[in-house]
């Protein structure tokens, strides 16, 4: 049967029970809407079985093997964490339907897989301590940060790449060396350093050379950190001195020396996101060093 629009079917059923006159033959209706006189037939037959106006429009094709309960049931256990993943869900909730059939459906409802993230491993104690040093630190204000000196290593490569580098250029320029980017085995070697910034501007870059232990680090400090407020003309008393929780950093040796300079030290939780400000400093230099 040729489907029709609802206005052509309604016309259909006005031609055939009109208010006023008398009723059309199939065969008169079926040339005001311009269709077969079979189609004509065909309607009125199925109006007057469903009672609709309408197609019963069901979907076409075999249904769904995974109904709108089970797509709940998936997302829910998710949600709760009771399954990992589509294989995981597909094995405990949907057995009857394949993990590529769940995956896809879960795709269809916004839940698409991504791959995870890597993150450190936070205990309880990890989770405590962030807790205090947040509630700690929650009511300082500028005057109280403008107290910090943020330190902590980096390395850098000495030919850096970060991979793909596009560049425009014209047919035949690919090996000009403006185009080019130079490369040497192992990436040219690495420097390793020491930095800090202050409310007052950057302080030294001390470079590390050999494995750095205790009494180095204590040594860097000595000459690099109390160098940098003699520059800015700050005193070691009226400073927050930060860095991180590594082992040459909380060594005796280091906090010895700390309390004889009379630097009070920031706390800093472990396994914490990264509140350093001086990651930026590095990251602005890595980015330069591509440059080059």
């Amino acid at each position: 049967m040729t489907r029709l629009s609802t206005a052509k079917r309604q016309k259909i059923l006005d031609l055939y029970h009109p208010v006023n006159g008398e009723p059309l033959s199939l065969s008169e209706i079926a040339g005001h809407v311009h269709c077969d006189r079979s189609t004509v037939r065909q309607v009125l037959q199925q109006v007057s079985s469903s009672g609709q106006l309408n197609y019963d429009i069901r979907p076409k094709g075999r249904p769904r093997i995974l109904s709108k309960q089970d797509l709940q049931e998936l997302q829910l256990a998710l949600d709760r964490g009771s399954v990992l993943d589509a294989t995981d869900a597909q094995w405990e909730i949907t057995p009857h339907a394949s993990t590529r059939t769940v995956c896809r459906r879960l795709a269809e409802i916004g839940l698409p897989g991504w791959v995870r993230q890597r993150k450190p491993l936070l205990k309880k104690s990890n989770l405590a301590q962030r807790k205090v040093w947040m509630r700690d630190v929650k009511d300082w204000g500028v005057k109280e940060w403008w107290l910090v000196v943020f330190s902590n290593e980096s390395q850098f490569d000495l030919f850096p790449t970060s991979g793909r580098q596009w560049c425009p250029r014209r047919k035949g320029e690919a090996h000009y060396p403006r185009n080019t980017i130079p490369c040497v085995p192992a990436k040219g070697g690495k420097v390793t350093v020491w930095g800090c910034i202050t409310s007052r501007g950057v302080g030294h870059l001390h470079q590390i050379i050999g494995t750095m232990d205790a009494k180095m680090y204590r040594d860097i400090l000595e000459e690099s950190l109390l160098g940098t407020l003699y520059d800015h003309h700050l005193s070691p008393r009226t400073i927050i001195f930060q860095h991180d929780n590594d082992p040459k950093h909380k060594s005796h040796l280091v906090q010895e020396w700390l309390e004889k300079q009379n630097i009070l030290v920031l706390p800093w939780p472990s396994s914490s996101p990264d509140f350093n400000i001086i990651e930026n400093v590095w990251a602005h230099i890595k980015k330069r060093l591509e440059r080059y």
